[in-house]
């Protein structure tokens, strides 16, 4: 693919699961997660919660049209307080693959061009879990905000508004970088903002290298760049 310069922006937003590690090491413990939190705290049966997380695109495997399992308990109505508690107590990231994960260098390169927010649906006992295995220092990121203590609506838009409002970035200026479209790159794309959505962590070297510019909504799957 040729090279070609880069946009900058004066704001990146980047997801955490899938994203800074391989979705693959750990989408079967998250979906369990998920099955067993409708079941024992929701009442439902085992073939009614699976049938429900289906529905809303939930699944026990990577999928490009995956949706986040607390933004749609969230939409329910469900004590996400609850929802945390239950998953931070059985989480484990051993799973988690550190040569498939993103490289800290490539961090730093993101965050030496603009503000590197990290902004993940995870708590911030599971970043910190996360981070510390992978060997990433906390301070990598400009800020760190989590589900629990930052983030009260389903969907990422209203911290990603008023986080451009603090950092002076408009839309068009900003990028989010995630592995699911639904949740990571909508939410900036709605508000007129860039998406790169990365399959494997390791891809955005490829967008480090300049291979693609002015990106609006990007499906890349390691070969390929789709607008």
């Amino acid at each position: 693919m040729e090279k070609t310069e880069k946009k900058q922006y004066k704001l990146i937003f980047i997801d955490m699961d899938g994203t800074l590690y391989d979705m693959e090491d750990m989408v079967i413990d998250g979906y369990n997660s998920a099955l067993d939190y409708l079941v024992n705290y929701q009442g439902f049966s085992s073939e009614e919660a699976g049938l429900l997380l289906k529905e809303n695109h939930i699944y026990p495997y990577v999928s490009e049209d995956a949706c986040s399992a607390t933004a749609f308990f969230m939409s329910r109505g469900y004590d996400v307080k609850e929802w945390d508690q239950k998953r931070s107590e059985n989480f484990n990231c051993q799973p988690i693959d550190i040569n498939k994960a993103m490289k800290l260098q490539s961090l730093k390169k993101l965050s030496a061009g603009a503000p590197l927010v990290l902004l993940t649906n995870n708590t911030l006992k599971n970043v910190r879990r996360v981070l510390k295995h992978l060997g990433i220092p906390e301070d990598v990121f400009t800020e760190i905000f989590c589900n629990e203590k930052d983030n009260k609506t389903p969907s990422k838009k209203p911290l990603m508004e008023q986080l451009m409002t603090k950092y002076e970035a408009k839309p068009e200026e900003t990028l989010s970088i995630g592995d699911r479209y639904n949740v990571d790159g909508r939410p900036l794309v709605e508000l007129g903002g860039d998406a790169l959505i990365i399959r494997k962590p390791h891809y955005i070297e490829e967008f480090l290298n300049g291979e693609k510019t002015d990106i609006h909504y990007v499906f890349y799957d390691g070969e390929n760049m789709k607008v």
